[in-house]
């Protein structure tokens, strides 16, 4: 699979593409942007949550449970004190980073549901809803937010895929197909508690409809997107060209 560090620059090309080309498309103003790519990056190191030796990981629940103690703390301004806010904000950031990660290793596989149609599935919602629910924001706001959280999960998966790729001795490695799979097909419960988990992120989430409205394009919004995204594809081509050559002459197109 790829290293930390190539899911990072990916993820952050991917994401700025991504941003960008909403953005020139008229559907975030220019204020959301950074956010909105950040959200991207870190939805593309999301994947690897449940590698429980890596050290982004741990950094990883590290900012979470930073990032939720704020959540949590911040609308309770208003009716404790400082002292006790602190004390709020320590356990939550300790429950967050021990508690919750010491239980989630032990459940989980790496490269099992998370690495899946379902994980991008979760993340995205789970989002979706941090964004409506914790952090105010309108429902239009919080669906994106959700979708960059998918498009940088997605693109992790996908690289996964591709360095599964042996293209010097032209041979598919025994990890081709574990990561951007619909479910993790050797843990059955995982994919129906992961299953479930997403019906109930969906039942909570804020309506759609206006977000859809949105989505559907003029013909000079979408000439901009598209034109953004031919960008971003020439420049993946500049970098993989002579990558892709090699895959498309190992694994034929028809």
């Amino acid at each position: 699979m790829a290293n930390f560090q190539t899911h990072l620059n990916v993820g952050i090309l991917a994401s700025a593409g991504a941003t960008l080309g909403l953005h020139v498309a008229g559907l975030v103003p220019g204020s959301d942007t950074l956010a909105l790519f950040a959200l991207g990056v870190i939805g593309s190191l999301l994947p690897d949550i449940d590698s429980d030796t890596s050290k982004p990981v741990n950094g990883l629940f590290s900012v979470l449970g930073a990032g939720l103690a704020f959540a949590m703390t911040l609308p309770l301004t208003d009716r404790f004190q400082p002292l006790e806010l602190t004390l709020i904000w320590v356990g939550v950031f300790l429950c967050v980073r021990y508690g919750f990660f010491e239980i989630f290793t032990r459940f989980t596989v790496h490269r099992g549901v998370w690495h899946s149609w379902l994980g991008i599935a979760a993340t995205s919602l789970a989002a979706t809803n941090i964004a409506y629910w914790m952090w105010d924001q309108p429902p239009e706001s919080a669906w994106t937010a959700g979708l960059m959280v998918g498009i940088g999960y997605f693109t992790h998966l996908c690289l996964d895929e591709l360095f599964s790729v042996d293209l010097f001795n032209s041979r598919l490695k025994r990890s081709f197909g574990t990561a951007l799979k619909p479910f993790s097909f050797d843990d059955h419960w995982s994919s129906l508690s992961m299953l479930a988990v997403c019906v109930a992120l969906a039942w909570m989430a804020p309506d759609a409809h206006s977000w859809m409205d949105r989505l559907d394009l003029d013909s000079a919004q979408f000439d901009r997107l598209a034109e953004g995204v031919r960008e971003q594809v020439s420049a993946v081509r500049l970098v993989f060209g002579d990558w892709f050559s090699r895959l498309r002459d190992l694994i034929p197109l028809g």
